[in-house]
């Protein structure tokens, strides 16, 4: 395996989270032998439109020693845990998944093994040093809360979630420009100057805190458990639940843990987008709902619905595209 390069992002030896860790383990990097995993995992239904209940949800560590097209290839992707489902296992992936940690445990100390190439034996280890899912599998794999007012998971200490008329919104991101930018000064995003600084990172000693007031949640469902609602004053949590990857020693100090798939991003914004631009019925994201929310708002007043008679007009938007 060649070793890092500068400015050059060919293979994932190249980046950022990887150079850290080896910085972080100078003896694990000593040994170009040992392996660096990425935990890949997503449900799929097994029957097709048979039986849309049940789901299936493999985990496959990957080697990511090898040459870039090779760490893809299925041949060397292992199959670990197959969890079979009526749906979605939620908390109980953690059940599914403590073998799995148990052995990395183990690989982490070092497991003898023979070299092919010099006939001797040595200690292989081994580390995982980031997981590969799409957003609601994050919840499943970190514990992080996924929706409700901490759903952002940039926004820690001041989430941009506000409730609006049948859901929460996610406003205010102009607070990650530049002071300077000439946006912040706009008013037609909110009819407001933006003058808030980005929010906030926890440290690790705050995640830490917070994992603490978690520590004893165990998965599933626990009628019998009197109290277990939050209390009013409690407010919400960033953490649900302490997952098992956090036994793993070199966990908390990686820099990327959890990466969001491609796949799922592009294609649910390029759809979204799309369908809002050419106003695909069914497919935009400028409803009657939106843009009620607009008038309780206050905002975007060319774009509040019109009383014409006994019939509401939504005004077009500058955004959609005509069939000129």
């Amino acid at each position: 395996m060649r070793k890092p390069v500068d400015n050059v992002m060919s293979h994932p030896a190249d980046l950022e989270a990887w150079k850290e860790f080896d910085r972080r383990e100078p003896t694990f990097a000593a040994d170009p032998r040992n392996l660096r995993l990425a935990l890949a995992t997503d449900g799929f239904n097994p029957f097709g439109i048979m039986n849309t209940q049940y789901s299936m949800w493999p985990v496959l560590p990957t080697p990511l020693n090898l040459l870039p097209w090779e760490c893809v290839n299925p041949a060397n992707c292992f199959m670990s845990p197959l969890i079979p489902c009526p749906k979605s296992p939620g908390k109980d992936f953690d059940l599914f998944l403590e073998p799995l940690i148990d052995e990395l445990l183990e690989l982490w100390e070092g497991v003898s093994t023979l070299d092919a190439c010099t006939g001797r034996k040595f200690d292989l280890r081994a580390a995982v040093l980031w997981c590969i899912h799409d957003f609601p599998a994050l919840s499943m794999l970190s514990g992080r809360t996924t929706k409700g007012y901490y759903a952002c998971i940039h926004c820690d200490k001041d989430p941009l979630s506000q409730a609006i008329r049948n859901k929460l919104c996610y406003i205010g991101h102009r607070r990650y420009l530049p002071m300077t930018h000439k946006w912040r000064r706009s008013l037609v995003f909110d009819g407001k100057h933006e003058k808030k600084d980005q929010p906030g990172k926890f440290t690790l000693e705050e995640v830490m805190e917070e994992l603490e007031k978690v520590k004893d949640v165990r998965p599933g469902k626990h009628p019998e458990i009197i109290g277990n609602k939050r209390k009013r004053n409690e407010g919400p949590k960033i953490y649900s639940r302490k997952v098992g990857m956090w036994r793993l020693p070199y966990w908390k100090h990686l820099k990327l843990p959890h990466n969001l798939d491609v796949m799922h991003i592009e294609k649910n914004i390029c759809e979204n987008i799309l369908g809002t631009l050419l106003n695909v019925q069914g497919k935009t994201k400028d409803t009657t709902n939106a843009r009620l929310d607009l008038h309780d708002m206050k905002i975007r007043p060319e774009l509040h619905l019109q009383q014409d008679g006994n019939s509401v007009t939504a005004p077009p938007a500058l955004y959609v595209l005509g069939k000129n």
